[in-house]
């Protein structure tokens, strides 16, 4: 285990981020206590070794930590990520290095929520095609007859976990019947929830008016949704994709769209981000894009700020993090410092 020095203040680095009053908060709770907070962005991984060599935590929003740059970073005990998913996180490599990993996945469930259950009615509406219309000067430009129904439709959620289950909630209250896919889970969370159980995603697509995915990226979820998928969707369903965009083959949607296959979709993640200029989703009216937005309000930035500020401190002083990252890591990684 390494040393803990009296004279070196404990480090925690973030490498992603120009400006450093965004971290004012994290600041002013790890300082007092006798950390240290340093911004300073990282153009590549080359330049991110370099920056967290003598870092004792680093705080990940989006950037990537493998294996290959774990093995540069000998003092690094913590690695906390901003929000839910670790899909950048090679966390098998971090707890083989005594590496503890820790993320929040529950600080912004109402906020992705009511994000999914926007962009399903923004579509369905055709929000901006009218919002288009009335701008150019064309009152009642769009036609009415082609916007998808919500009320007495069936909305089906793709992974019932937290956000899933929030999401269920406003999918009932906008007069919906729900039905959930998730393979992890037993019978009583489905009926806790009030939604029924499809037991595989094909039955689920098949039954489905709407489908909505809140599951997060893994090697299984990878590409879960791709042509064979859309083909079993209903012509006039909406995709809601507000979990992660590998698990939904861009290319194979954008056929799905072309073709009428779905007709439409409501995306804040996407495959590649940002999203690139000559995207075809950028053209496809039956599309409503967000950038990756929808864990954010004020409330979830400060709560996670003020939570990721009193990790720092607590791990600083021995303890263990509250929330870590996956089973093994909690349950296999040997610390590099004393913990209690």
């Amino acid at each position: 285990m390494l040393p803990r020095m009296a004279d070196a203040p404990f480090t925690a680095i973030q490498t992603e981020s120009l400006d450093p009053a965004a971290f004012a908060i994290e600041r002013s709770i790890i300082e007092p206590a006798g950390g240290r907070l340093i911004i300073q962005r990282a153009a590549n991984q080359q330049e991110r070794a370099a920056i967290l060599k003598d870092a004792q935590c680093v705080l990940v929003s989006s950037a990537p930590i493998t294996g290959e740059l774990l093995d540069q970073l000998p003092n690094l005990q913590l690695i906390i990520r901003y929000g839910v998913g670790v899909d950048t996180l090679d966390i098998p490599a971090a707890t083989a290095h005594g590496v503890v990993v820790a993320h929040y996945p529950d600080f912004c469930q109402p906020e992705v929520a009511n994000h999914a259950t926007m962009l399903l009615l923004a579509v369905a509406r055709k929000l901006l095609a009218h919002d288009r219309s009335m701008r150019e000067g064309r009152y009642r430009g769009e036609p009415f007859a082609v916007s998808a129904p919500i009320f007495g439709e069936t909305m089906g959620i793709v992974a019932l976990g937290n956000i899933g289950k929030q999401f269920a909630v406003r999918a009932k209250a906008l007069g919906m019947d729900v039905i959930a896919y998730d393979p992890y889970l037993d019978d009583g969370v489905f009926a806790a929830a009030g939604v029924r159980r499809m037991r595989t995603l094909e039955d689920l697509l098949r039954n489905a008016n709407h489908v909505s995915i809140h599951a997060p990226l893994t090697p299984e979820t990878h590409h879960m949704f791709g042509r064979e998928q859309f083909a079993l969707m209903k012509p006039t369903s909406i995709l809601v994709n507000t979990a992660r965009g590998p698990i939904v083959e861009e290319a194979a949607l954008v056929e799905a769209l072309r073709g009428h296959q779905i007709a439409g979709a409501g995306l804040d993640v996407l495959e590649v981000e940002p999203v690139a200029a000559d995207s075809p989703l950028l053209a496809l009216p039956n599309v409503t894009l967000t950038p990756h937005s929808a864990s954010y309000s004020e409330r979830s930035n400060v709560l996670i700020k003020n939570r990721i500020g009193k990790t720092v401190v607590a791990f600083m002083q021995g303890r263990w993090p509250d929330e870590f990252a996956t089973i093994p890591n909690r349950q296999e990684v040997q610390p590099r410092t004393t913990l209690r």
